[in-house]
This record gives structure tokens, sequence and C-alpha cells, in this order.
């Protein structure tokens, strides 16, 4: 499920990143490993957010304030991240964070649907660490561009 998510992204997102924001390929490329890896980063770990939340910002309900207060998190975080990995400037990282956050919450809540196990699964590979969680995947794609 997750290569599927992360293909799904690239195939949306990249051409958008570079009409829209005007960048390279490679910081296109460079800019969805950080987000990819800014989602694990967000959602795991102790961000005080309960399945309930995940499962309501990962499915076609209105989200909850608690849902929205998560979603504002996951941005905070891209951002971030999309400066300090992907090498954006401040303006660049808030208009690429506004670009690729709602394609990965709708591609996430087209996978999850608001169904536990879905995110249970998502969950499992989002943690998965290594090759397998998505934080080794945006890794492993980072550490190709600045070869």
């Amino acid at each position: 499920m997750l290569d599927q998510i992360i293909s799904a992204l690239t195939q949306q997102a990249l051409p958008k990143l570079m009409q829209e924001h005007g960048l390279t390929q490679q910081q296109a490329q460079a800019s969805i490993a950080s987000a990819t890896g800014s989602v694990g980063q967000a959602l795991g770990g102790n961000h005080g957010f309960g399945m309930e939340t995940l499962l309501n910002l990962f499915s076609n309900a209105e989200n909850s304030p608690q849902a929205n207060a998560l979603l504002g998190h996951l941005g905070n975080t891209m951002t971030s991240n999309l400066t300090e990995q992907a090498g954006l400037s401040p303006q660049q990282a808030s208009g690429v964070q506004s670009t690729l956050l709602p394609i990965i919450t709708n591609l996430l809540a087209s996978h999850v649907g608001g169904q536990p196990g879905n995110l249970q699964g998502l969950m499992g590979s989002l943690m998965g660490g290594g090759a397998g969680g998505l934080g080794g995947i945006a890794q492993g794609m980072l550490g190709k561009l600045f070869q």
C-alpha cells in the first residue's frame, strides 16, 4: 500500500511542483521525499493524537477539531522539513507544503477510507523503520538525490 501511495504522490505532485513552484526536478523529488518523511515523523511517536483522530483525518468525513489540529501539526512538520532537508526557502516551503499536503491526505484517505484495519496496516508501514518504513523510503530517496 505504501509503495502505491508514494508512486501516486510522485505522479501527481512532481509536475505540479515544477510548473507551479518553479522547482527543478531534483528539488521537486527532494521535496516529495521530505514530505513523505514528514508524514511518518508527524504521525509517529508521541504526538498526542489517538487512532480515532487519525481515522477521522484519513476518511471522507468532515474533520473534527482534533483532526484539524493534527493536520496543522503535519503541515508545520512538513514545512520545517522542506526547508531543512530539501533546501527550500521558507516561502518556497510554504507553497510546496500547500500543494503537497492536500494530495498526501487525499491519497491516504483513499487508502484508509476510515477503516481501522486499513489504518493499522498503513501505520505499520509508516513506522516499519528501515527500508520498509516511510522514513526509510524518504531517506533512501534523498540519499539517491545527493550522491
